[in-house]
């Protein structure tokens, strides 16, 4: 296990595209997803034990389900899995043509409704470099042919909002009355108002970014409704406040963070995975923890407990 300043590598996983951080008090593990070698992975906290699911389609996004298992984003629409099981049920696909956009990040809200955001597949389809897919593959007009998805306990699912470039998160205040979502390629961070029967409102801007700031990816809340913020191609983990102020940044030992999650039996830890995709052994000698899952060391303070998907 190595350790620097601020961090630890837990597993030095190698994942390629890491994705959906998220702790479950059911079994004490820290789980992951990698979606381009797909597999749902896990880590034991008290022993350190691994283990990994190879999955028989990718999974971009896992939360746990209060009946069992997880509710999961993945190719086939949203899905019922078990990785200790080998269970993979799609039960709906959400996107009206799959073959423009893809389901990508997701979690669950307050009242245990789960969330996930789609993105434009041809980030995925037509590019083979970070470059490519951040920056060169035309106008984000035509691109913005993801949404934001609601997915309620009953199964019904309804659109939330529209034209996304590259949807992330959402993260979700403490009490559970305001939203955040990434647009991760335009640079752009959205706060919403969030009614109790789940409707999105008062859309605006909470965050806008530069390109040398990095790509803001996945997101977890704490107690004092700070945004944890990572970000792809940037080396930094960075946390807001809820007026949007930076408060901190943790520099990571590799370039390309994806979801932080908080997690222990207080949920007074916080973790991290990371990525690699299209990295070259010259790379790897530069940063040679990308992959890898990390625990940030002495958080401010604690994350808010994760509510399962009530389905």
């Amino acid at each position: 296990m190595m350790e620097g300043e601020g961090w630890r590598c837990l597993w030095d996983a190698k994942a390629i595209l890491g994705e959906s951080t998220i702790w479950d008090d059911r079994d004490g593990c820290i789980y992951w997803v990698d979606i381009e070698a797909p597999s749902v992975n896990w880590y034991h906290l008290e022993s350190g034990e691994k283990g990994r699911w190879d999955a028989p389609a990718w999974i971009s996004a896992i939360a746990p389900r209060a009946s069992g298992g997880f509710v999961a984003s993945c190719a086939d629409g949203f899905a019922h899995i078990d990785p200790r099981r080998g269970i993979y049920q799609p039960f709906i696909h959400p996107i009206p043509n799959p073959k423009v956009a893809r389901l990508n990040d997701g979690v669950t809200d307050r009242k245990g409704r789960y969330w996930s955001g789609s993105c434009d597949s041809s980030q995925w389809d037509e590019s083979t470099t970070a470059e490519d897919k951040e920056s060169t593959l035309g106008n984000f007009e035509v691109r913005s042919t993801g949404e934001l998805y609601r997915l309620d306990a009953d199964g019904t699912v309804s659109t939330q909002e529209r034209n996304i470039v590259t949807a992330n998160g959402p993260a979700f205040s403490p009490d559970g009355r305001i939203a955040y979502v990434n647009d991760s390629m335009p640079l752009v961070s959205w706060a919403y108002d969030l009614a109790e029967d789940g409707t999105l409102s008062n859309r605006r801007d909470f965050l806008t970014f530069k390109p040398e700031d990095g790509y803001p990816d996945g997101m977890a809340v704490d107690v004092e409704g700070c945004i944890w913020m990572a970000f792809y191609e940037s080396w930094m983990l960075r946390r807001f406040a809820p007026d949007a102020t930076l408060l901190e940044e943790r520099r990571l030992p590799v370039r390309r963070g994806l979801r932080p999650a908080f997690g222990g039996t207080d949920y007074s830890r916080l973790f991290l995975i990371t990525g690699s995709q299209g990295f070259t052994p010259e790379i790897f000698a530069q940063q040679p923890l990308a992959g890898g899952l990390f625990e940030i060391l002495d958080p401010p303070a604690a994350g808010v407990p994760n509510t399962p998907f009530a389905g």
